[in-house]
C-alpha cells in the first residue's frame, strides 16, 4: 500500500546514526539493525528529519514539474513564500508570469486566499463561542502535532479551509462555470513543505480534495527563475496586497486579525511545543488566537525553499512594503467562514498512548516506570529510540529489548565474565592425558 505521507526513507543512504531521532517531535522515528525507519502513524510530515540528516537519506516525495502535463488546464497555486526566494530586483508579477512559460493556463495567487482567512478568523472569533484560545489551522504539522500528541487540545483549532484549498475551489468552480471540463483542469500547489505536499492529497477537514498534485518549490525554482530573469514584460498584474503576502512569515497572520483580539505568533516546533504544553495544563491565559507555524520564520522556512528563511523574511517584509493594504469588501466574492468550514471534526490520534483501554494503559505505564529504573537515564539515543523513556515505552509494546541499550548490555556483559572467573575458580584442575603410547 502506496503511503500517504510526504516524507520518506532512502535505506540505501541511511547509515542508522540516528540523528533523526532527537528531532522527531512525535517520537515517530527508530533506527533498527543498523536503518531509520519512520512510524506512519506518528509521522506529521514536518520535514524535521529532512533538514538534519547528514547523509540526506530522508526525502521529500513531491511530484515533478512534468505532472502538468497530465491535464490540457494545468493551475498554479503559488504559495506566497516563492516570492522570498527571487531577489527584490525581479518583480511579483514576472515571477507569476513565469508560470505561463512553464506550462500552466492559469495562475493563483494562494496570498489571496490569505486574505479571506484573515477575515473569516475575525468572523469565527466573533461569533463562535469556542475555547480560546483559537489555534490556526494554515499549518498542518501544527494540525497534525495535536492530533497525534495533544489530542486533548482538538477543540480549540480553527475547523476552516487552508489559503491554498480556499483558492483551489474557487479558481476549480469558476473555471467549471466557464465552460472547462472539470476532468482536464489539474490544480497544482507550489510548495514551501512537505506538510502541506501532504495536505494536498490528504486534506485535514475534508472528504475529497481540490488539488490535483504538489511541486516542491526546490523543483520548480531553477526553472522558472532561467525564465523569469530574461522577462522584459509581465502578463499578470499582482491582485494580493501586503496583506495576503505577509502570511509566508511568522506574524502575518496574526496581523490580519482585528484590534480587539490578543494573539501569540510562534515558530519552530520546540517553542511550539512548550506553549500547547502550557496550555494543555490549563495554564495559558488572556490569548485569543495562536498563530502556529512549525518551521522557524514560518512558511518561508519550509524545507522545500532555497533561500535561507532570514533572508527570504526580509525580502518578503521588503516587498509589502511596496504592497497596498486591501480591504475585504475588494474582493470579488463574497463568502462567508462556514462556506469553507471542515466537513469532518479532527480526528484524536491516539498513536502515542501505551493502549486504547485505559486500564490496560495504566498497567502499562507502570511497567514502563518500573523498566526506567533499570536504564541509565542518559537519554544518548544509542538504542536507536530518542530517550530511555521511548525505549521502555517501545520494551512494554515488544518491539524492542532492554538489551538495545549499550549501558544495560555492558553492564550484563561485565556481570557474566565475573560469573565466568569465579566458576572457572571452583572447577576442578584437569588432570593429565594418558600416553597412548
Amino acid at each position: 500500500m502506496e503511503s500517504s505521507h510526504s516524507v520518506g526513507l532512502d535505506k540505501d543512504r541511511c547509515v542508522g546514526c540516528t540523528t533523526c531521532i532527537k528531532t522527531c517531535p512525535t517520537q515517530a522515528i527508530r533506527v533498527k539493525k543498523g536503518k531509520a525507519s519512520i512510524m506512519e502513524d506518528r509521522c506529521i510530515d514536518c520535514g524535521e528529519c529532512i533538514r538534519v540528516c547528514p547523509k540526506y537519506a530522508k526525502i521529500a516525495i513531491t511530484q515533478p514539474l512534468e505532472i502538468i502535463r497530465k491535464f490540457r488546464y494545468p493551475v498554479a497555486l503559488v504559495s506566497p513564500s516563492l516570492y522570498g526566494q527571487f531577489p527584490l530586483n525581479i518583480e511579483i508579477d514576472t515571477i507569476l508570469s513565469g508560470f505561463l512559460e512553464l506550462g500552466f493556463k492559469r495562475v493563483i495567487e494562494v496570498a489571496r486566499g490569505a486574505e479571506y482567512l484573515g477575515h473569516f478568523i475575525n468572523e469565527y472569533l466573533e461569533n463562535v463561542p469556542s475555547p480560546r484560545p483559537i489555534i490556526s489551522s494554515v499549518c498542518p504539522a501544527v494540525t497534525r502535532l495535536i492530533r497525534v500528541r495533544f489530542p486533548e487540545l482538538a477543540e480549540h483549532v480553527l475547523p476552516i479551509a487552508q489559503p491554498m484549498e480556499i483558492m483551489a475551489r474557487l479558481v476549480r468552480d469558476r473555471m467549471i462555470r466557464e465552460g472547462y471540463p472539470p476532468d482536464e483542469v489539474g490544480i497544482f500547489y507550489i510548495s514551501p513543505c512537505t506538510a502541506n505536499v501532504t495536505a494536498s492529497r490528504n486534506p485535514i477537514g475534508f472528504e475529497g480534495r481540490e488539488i490535483d498534485g504538489a511541486i516542491a518549490i526546490s523543483e520548480i525554482f531553477w526553472p522558472l527563475y532561467n525564465i523569469v530573469k530574461g522577462l522584459k514584460e509581465s502578463d499578470i498584474i499582482t491582485r494580493a496586497g501586503s496583506q495576503g503576502i505577509r502570511w509566508a512569515a511568522i506574524g502575518g497572520q496574526a496581523k490580519s486579525l482585528d484590534d480587539q483580539y490578543r494573539s501569540l505568533a510562534i515558530d519552530g516546533l520546540d517553542h511550539l511545543i512548550e506553549v500547547l504544553e502550557s496550555l494543555s495544563m490549563g495554564r495559558l491565559h488572556g490569548v485569543d488566537f495562536i498563530e502556529a507555524m512549525a518551521c522557524t520564520g514560518g512558511c518561508v522556512g519550509g524545507p522545500l525553499n532555497i533561500e535561507n528563511p532570514y533572508v527570504a523574511k526580509e525580502i518578503i517584509r521588503q516587498r509589502c512594503k511596496a504592497k497596498i493594504e486591501k480591504p475585504f469588501d475588494e474582493l470579488e466574492d463574497a463568502y462567508n467562514w462556514k462556506d469553507f468550514q471542515w466537513k469532518v471534526p479532527l480526528e484524536r490520534q491516539h498513536s502515542m498512548l501505551l493502549d486504547s483501554k485505559p486500564e490496560v494503559a495504566m498497567l502499562k505505564m507502570e511497567a514502563v516506570d518500573d523498566i526506567l529504573k533499570n536504564l541509565p537515564g542518559m537519554d544518548c539515543g544509542a538504542c536507536g529510540a530518542p530517550n530511555c523513556r521511548a525505549l521502555a515505552e517501545d520494551i512494554v509494546q515488544d518491539q524492542a529489548d532492554q538489551m538495545d541499550c549499550i549501558f544495560v548490555f555492558r553492564e550484563r556483559v561485565a556481570s557474566l565474565a565475573e560469573d565466568m572467573i569465579r566458576l572457572s575458580r571452583k572447577l576442578p584442575m584437569a588432570l593429565p592425558q594418558k600416553d597412548e603410547y
